[in-house]
């Protein structure tokens, strides 16, 4: 059955190459402010303020944020902290350009699963062929390093990063097999910042990591990452996968991790090593084919 959404306009494109900027910019705004505020503290700062603006944003469109099943929300909620716990502190312990490059290798894991654990995509050699080249990716920025590791990269951040975009694809699992795929993704996305506030926060205060020290580049580093991303970033493009394709929009989603190795050069001044620039073009390499051969396969059925 044709896709009744339109194709990708010039001016989506553009939107979306912001969306991606901001998204990959992200690990870079956290990795300024941890000297300020520890990281799983801006990650609790960064829910409770996306769950208040997408509060504001329910009210004026008199919509009930609520509508979605207690259980599921909860859990949602558990695997946000979980994601956003694990990759703030691996930001603190790696470089931020592995954090961004590791970190989408969601998507892959994402394709490799709904072919596999939840089957509601067919196998497809070519997306195969895209996680495998992503994966050997991985492997080259996670081992191979010099001595002392590259702007601060560690083992044990890439791997937390790591599991980070494990729960990403959890989460996006969890939504596609159950009754929260017929919920608003507006209202999904407001349970996983609502419900993950607490659990951040009392993680926050437990491990000693709630101290907060105000300052120019703390209160800069938050705002972006809580307005321009957690709520501006995600409600335009949760808009746009509902105007156009999903395969075409997620088929751009490439561009993240490569202004997030862009941001981390220019603004941190992090060193792009062969042996990493390596590893970070084969996991885009792999990104883009597993979704070029999504977007291919949609545009095949439209068309039958």
């Amino acid at each position: 059955m044709p896709d009744p959404r339109t194709p990708l306009t010039l001016s989506s494109t553009l939107l979306l190459v912001l969306i991606f900027a901001a998204f990959g910019a992200q690990q870079t705004a956290v990795k300024l402010a941890v000297a300020d505020i520890g990281p799983i503290a801006q990650a609790a700062i960064r829910s409770a303020g996306g769950a208040a603006l997408l509060a504001l944003w329910f009210v004026l469109r008199r919509t009930n944020p609520f509508a979605a099943p207690f259980a599921l929300s909860v859990l949602l909620g558990v695997l946000f902290a979980v994601d956003f716990g694990l990759l703030y502190v691996g930001i603190a312990l790696t470089s931020a350009s592995h954090a961004t490059v590791l970190y989408y290798t969601a998507p892959m894991m994402i394709a490799l699963a709904a072919m596999t654990a939840i089957a509601d995509e067919p196998f497809d050699g070519g997306k195969i062929a895209g996680i495998a080249i992503a994966f050997a990716g991985v492997a080259i920025v996670a081992l191979v390093r010099p001595a002392g590791g590259a702007g601060g990269a560690t083992l044990a951040g890439d791997l937390l990063c790591l599991g980070a975009a494990a729960a990403w694809a959890l989460t996006v699992l969890t939504i596609r097999a159950t009754r929260l795929k017929t919920v608003d993704a507006s209202v999904v996305l407001f349970h996983q910042l609502f419900w993950s506030v607490p659990l951040l926060g009392a993680t926050a205060f437990i491990s000693g990591d709630a101290t907060i020290r105000w300052s120019a580049t703390a209160l800069g580093s938050l705002a972006f990452q809580t307005v321009a991303v957690a709520f501006i970033g995600y409600l335009v493009f949760f808009r746009l996968i509902q105007l156009h394709p999903a395969s075409q929009v997620s088929a751009m989603s490439f561009l993240a991790p490569l202004f997030g190795v862009l941001t981390a050069w220019a603004i941190l001044g992090e060193t792009l090593t062969p042996g990493f620039a390596a590893g970070a073009g084969a996991i885009l390499v792999g990104l883009y084919l597993t979704n070029r051969k999504r977007a291919a396969g949609a545009a095949r059925k439209a068309c039958s």
